[in-house]
């Protein structure tokens, strides 16, 4: 039975019109990127994010995870964490919770049992946070880190072009001009990262670059599964807990070995710039790459896998990539216009929360495990 609502009808009459008198073909392109998202300053609940639907990378106002610590999340990347002191996996296999009757006959739920193993079983697996990259300032006299906060920046503009997938910033640190633009691969976990600014490139009269990239990997704890918007933990009490390891290296590329427990998980990066690569400190899991060659631009290919990748695209490669992708995206299938000729005031934010809700569910549910987001680890 079709619906008898007088708002249903209506509806119905309205979207019937626009199918059976519009001859003209959608200027999609022009309405997808009416919505872009733009921000002059980081959302601390809500992160930009480019991705691929078992990828995903959310970002602060830099296009990167330099303030907010967003999570870069996957389909694949899961964990255990270790078994409670004294129990076995014959525990878990074992486990039983509490027994209740419902309608006249006892039914075994999941709750009540040994309180260790139902909260092991509750935390895992959980999903990991694959790491964070993010801008490192450093002092032109010293070379050494500095903290800086977004208050120090100025100037500061993001935008997301949700037609090509590429999230781009600019702004200024003491005087002097920074962009970084921010794409996602769309066949495998990486991102391409490109900074352009002066401050990349010592001058007469600075003696170090002001400028770099930190690659940063928290620990993942089951006991903050539901801890959106902020996954893994990066305090110093738990360096102990994970370890990381720089692998084999040259001027071009570079792999990051991280463990948690049983699980191994690879970061490489590589580049068409020469690039150092160090260690911030012997405990600490956060890496520094300053740029080694005389450029006012860094570009960066950075994935995450769980084997070590035989070669990654170059960054070019990866931003047309998304670019192709994308448009393939907007341009096949269906396509709702409910603002060319409308009078009604409603159809505009309509409109926006159809695209906007496209492109997340491009980015965090359209991967080979939906409707499992990777925003966040729930």
């Amino acid at each position: 039975m079709f619906p008898t609502e007088p708002n249903t009808i209506c509806c119905l009459f309205l979207l019937c019109s626009i199918f059976l008198t519009s001859n003209a073909a959608i200027d999609r392109h022009s309405l997808v990127t009416r919505y872009n998202p733009t921000r002059n300053a980081s959302n601390p609940t809500t992160p930009m994010q480019v991705g691929n639907g078992n990828f995903a990378f959310g970002a602060d106002v830099t296009s990167l995870q330099t303030f907010l610590p967003f999570a870069t999340m996957s389909s694949w990347g899961w964990k255990n964490d270790s078994l409670p002191p004294n129990r076995t996996i014959e525990d878990v296999y074992n486990y039983k919770g509490e027994s209740w009757y419902n309608h006249g006959r006892l039914v075994q739920y999941d709750f009540g049992g040994d309180p260790e193993i139902e909260q092991w079983l509750t935390a895992n697996p959980n999903r990991v946070n694959l790491g964070i990259v993010g801008l490192v300032f450093l002092d032109a006299q010293t070379g050494l880190i500095q903290n800086v906060l977004e208050s120090d920046l100025s100037d500061v503009h993001q935008t997301l072009d949700l037609w090509t997938g590429i999230m781009s910033s600019e702004f200024t640190y003491e005087d002097t001009a920074i962009n970084v633009t921010t794409t996602s691969a769309q066949d495998i976990s990486a991102i391409s990262v490109t900074v352009s600014s002066p401050l990349l490139f010592p001058n007469t009269s600075n003696a170090f670059t002001r400028l770099g990239i930190f690659l940063d990997f928290p620990w993942g704890d089951g006991s903050q599964k539901f801890s959106a918007p902020f996954v893994g933990n990066f305090s110093s009490a738990l360096f102990n807990n994970h370890t990381t390891t720089l692998l084999d290296h040259s001027e071009y590329q570079a792999q990051i070995k991280h463990r948690m427990v049983d699980a191994i998980f690879y970061t490489a990066v590589e580049s068409s710039t020469k690039f150092d690569i160090t260690r911030d400190s012997p405990v600490a899991h956060r890496y520094t790459i300053l740029p080694h060659s005389d450029t006012n631009s860094l570009s960066l290919v950075i994935s995450y896998n769980s084997t070590l990748p035989s070669s990654l695209p170059s960054s070019a490669s990866l931003v047309q990539s998304s670019i192709a992708t994308w448009e393939s995206y907007w341009m096949d299938g269906g396509f709702i216009d409910l603002i060319t000729g409308s009078t009604d005031s409603r159809a505009d934010e309509l409109q926006r929360r159809i695209i906007l809700s496209r492109y997340l569910m491009g980015v965090n549910e359209a991967g080979e495990d939906p409707p499992q987001e990777v925003m966040y680890s729930s």
